[in-house]
């Protein structure tokens, strides 16, 4: 089956009528009385979801707190308004450890983890837990539509509901907190995912909130289609769009596009949290004669074909399988990369249960002439080699930033942000702690839907995990990006394989 017969049928473009009557609606919606939104944060919303792990919503209104205590009250000037605020965060936690109630009222903005500026709100989601603001045994998170419980397990919170249950619960930025059986009051946000994820826009631009309906200009890639959105119980939706004759064929075809990229997303995320779920270990020895990273896997598979159970590497023992039974296979940055595509094609090896084997699905790269599929440099050449799979995208050195200079790297990543869209592959290269150069690969694996900014990375450093640019550059700020692998949509879908009641139905 070829990827036009699985893909969804292209829609019939909006009538001309429509397309009328919704230029009416804008010019309606133009005259009404504008609500404030939030401008501040919009303006450096981008760097924001950058920087600190979120739920991508509009705020309709900025969330506002006045503290009661005096140095709560003085605490929280200073963390919000000081040009650089690391010393009234950590003078909040030395002072007000032992009184969360003040606490809350420094960190926290009608309930919201929220911050405008980049560096704070980086600092709130990295740091701020639910331990520190609470001693209640249950209480509420609120994330975009979805209220969550976490509670109290020693002197940490868990989730006791939603896809994490059990898990530590740790909070985004924008998250509202309550304790259980506090009501929230009527929220100031609004999630705009759902709504990208059903038109298949890249940019969702916001130009008039109104208490009537919001207008806004929906970018399909190139194409620009005004258009009118309305607030659902807390979810953008979408009420009327201009795209009749021939703007209506192109969007539709875009439309049609971005809803196959987006099954091929969605079946990297679901290997990607398989893989977070595993917690495959980093290739680095727990005792290292000199640099000895990458020598793991090769001892791992020899004791996986054996038979063994374990096997030792400079007198330390490591285990072949977890506790579930599913291999445990060590992997350096780009084995992250190459492994997720073969389990995207159902090649991986299989777990105790099933024997001592190699499955070879859709697609292997071991049976390709790959001089060394373990190098990020020869994964470079190989894309090269391969421009009927890959596109390949090398930054020249001039226009190279590196993270240490953070405000001119966002900036530059948001001038390119279309050169980076979830399911590409970044390299990175850039001296760290030892002033080598080092390389590091990994995925994107989000992106907001408003600014069309790359938010989100998976990547194995240490272990598998999704974060953001802040964290996954942080360890090595020297470090910039040198270039950018596409895979072709054509052979993703030769990976991920035709529509299946299984493979159709992954999460979003």
């Amino acid at each position: 089956m070829t990827p036009s017969e699985v893909s969804p049928e292209t829609p019939e473009p909006e009538p001309a009528a429509v397309h009328d009557a919704c230029e009416l609606e804008r010019k309606r919606l133009a005259l009404l009385a504008p609500l404030s939104g939030a401008p501040k944060l919009e303006a450096n919303r981008a760097e924001v979801l950058a920087r600190a792990k979120a739920e991508p919503v509009i705020f309709i209104s900025v969330p506002s707190s006045t503290p009661t205590k005096p140095l709560a009250k003085s605490l929280r000037r200073r963390l919000f308004t000081d040009e650089s605020p690391w010393g009234a965060f950590e003078a909040s936690f030395k002072k007000l450890s032992r009184k969360p109630e003040e606490l809350r009222e420094v960190l926290l903005t009608d309930g919201y983890l929220y911050a405008e500026d980049p560096t704070v709100a980086a600092m709130l989601a990295t740091h701020v837990t639910l331990a520190h603001l609470y001693r209640e045994p249950e209480v509420q998170v609120q994330r975009g539509v979805t209220v969550l419980r976490a509670g109290r397990k020693g002197d940490d919170y868990v989730w006791l509901d939603g896809p994490d249950q059990g898990e530590p619960a740790r909070l985004w930025l924008f998250d509202r907190l309550a304790p259980a059986g506090a009501a929230f009051p009527e929220p100031q946000h609004l999630v705009v995912s759902e709504l990208a994820a059903e038109l298949g826009t890249t940019e969702i631009r916001i130009e008039r909130l109104t208490a009537e309906g919001i207008t806004a200009e929906l970018r399909y890639g190139d194409e620009a289609v005004p258009a009118v959105l309305e607030n659902q119980n807390g979810r953008l939706r979408l009420r009327c769009e201009q795209s009749a004759g021939e703007l209506g064929r192109r969007v539709a075809e875009a439309r049609s596009k971005a809803k196959r990229e987006a099954r091929m997303v969605t079946a990297l995320r679901r290997i990607v949290e398989q893989q977070i779920a595993e917690g495959l270990p980093f290739d680095e020895p727990k005792t290292e004669e000199g640099q000895q990273d990458g020598k793991l896997r090769a001892e791992w598979r020899h004791a996986y074909l054996r038979g063994d159970v374990e096997y030792t590497f400079n007198e330390d023992k490591y285990w072949v399988f977890d506790r579930k039974g599913r291999p445990h296979v060590p992997q350096v940055c780009v084995d992250f990369v190459l492994d997720t595509w073969e389990r995207m094609a159902d090649s991986w090896y299989l777990p105790r249960s099933q024997g001592r084997a190699r499955r070879v699905g859709r697609f292997d790269f071991d049976s390709l002439e790959m001089e060394n599929r373990r190098s990020v440099e020869k994964l470079l050449e190989f894309t090269k080699q391969h421009p009927d799979w890959f596109e390949l995208k090398e930054v020249p050195r001039r226009a190279q930033v590196p993270l240490r200079g953070r405000r001119r790297f966002f900036q530059r990543l948001y001038q390119e942000r279309h050169e980076y869209r979830p399911g590409d592959v970044v390299v990175i290269l850039g001296p760290r702690d030892d002033d080598l150069l080092h390389y590091h690969s990994f995925f994107v694996v989000a992106a907001d839907p408003v600014s069309g900014m790359p938010t989100w990375l998976a990547a194995n450093a240490g272990r598998p995990r999704v974060r953001t640019w802040e964290a996954e550059m942080q360890n090595a700020p020297k470090r910039a990006i040198i270039a950018r692998v596409r895979p072709r949509l054509e052979w993703l879908e030769r990976l991920v394989g035709p529509v299946t009641a299984s493979n159709d139905a992954l999460p979003p």
